[in-house]
């Protein structure tokens, strides 16, 4: 992404609703699907300013990789010490070291140049019937000049990522749009370009207040119909899966 973005999301993302909501998932399915995650170690592949890893704590290991330099930094500024500097479709670590593989936002970047590359890496460090967790941006209909901001190169459909996962030596768990209740809102402002940015929310507001809190508590109310069945649509997809045992 671009430079000034790295210090926006470090910014932010401590607080902003989407964000929270996005830890939620995370947390929610690693609970589900890995149940001693806390004390395993896991790999944040493409970690960026470091907000989710700061926010998954445990006694395994806990390791970010990331591209840029800049958001490398400002995971330090967090505190993380275990990061390292790599693609995350050449990844320096040996096979079978991970017992899960969270990747967030990054497998639709225009530095991955080739998902499944990056899908068979992440099969290739986890150990058989570890945990791979996805996240990614849905629906083409809402692309905006934000996406141009993040260097977006795609945005996906449910059935395509289900198919790229099992393709690449996966077993898909459960797969499910979140961020639904808000997709017509989200459709509208995009497409009437309210943002001049494509943004949903004004990068230079303070984090926090009434705006983000009712956001929020629109997440978490959302957050109990994703945990009861899989949501049909929305802005992003959540993708759980298991490395195949052979």
């Amino acid at each position: 992404m671009r430079a000034e973005e790295y210090e926006t999301l470090f910014r932010v993302e401590d607080a902003h609703w989407w964000y929270r909501a996005l830890r939620r998932v995370l947390r929610w399915h690693l609970d589900r699907f890995l149940p001693g995650w806390r004390a395993l170690p896991l790999l944040d592949a493409g970690c960026g300013t470091g907000g989710n890893l700061a926010h998954l704590p445990g006694a395994g290991a806990r390791i970010g990789l990331d591209r840029a330099g800049e958001a490398l930094a400002r995971c330090r500024r967090r505190g993380l010490a275990q990061l390292v500097r790599g693609d995350v479709s050449a990844l320096p670590f040996s096979a079978g070291c991970f017992e899960a593989v969270l990747s967030a936002s990054v497998i639709y970047h225009q530095w991955v140049s080739d998902p499944a590359v990056a899908l068979r890496e992440c099969h290739r460090v986890l150990r058989p019937g570890g945990l791979l967790l996805l996240d990614v941006p849905a629906s083409d209909a809402l692309w905006s000049a934000h996406d141009e901001a993040v260097m977006t190169a795609r945005r996906f459909r449910a059935r395509e990522l289900r198919a790229l996962v099992e393709a690449n030596g996966f077993e898909v768990l459960r797969l499910t749009h979140w961020n639904t209740l808000l997709f017509p809102a989200v459709w509208a402002a995009r497409r009437l370009r309210l943002s001049p940015e494509g943004r949903d929310f004004d990068p230079d507001a303070p984090p926090g207040g009434a705006r983000n809190a009712l956001l929020d508590a629109a997440m978490r109310l959302e957050a109990a119909g994703w945990r009861r069945a899989p949501l049909p649509f929305g802005v992003s997809i959540h993708c759980a899966a298991r490395r195949h045992a052979a």
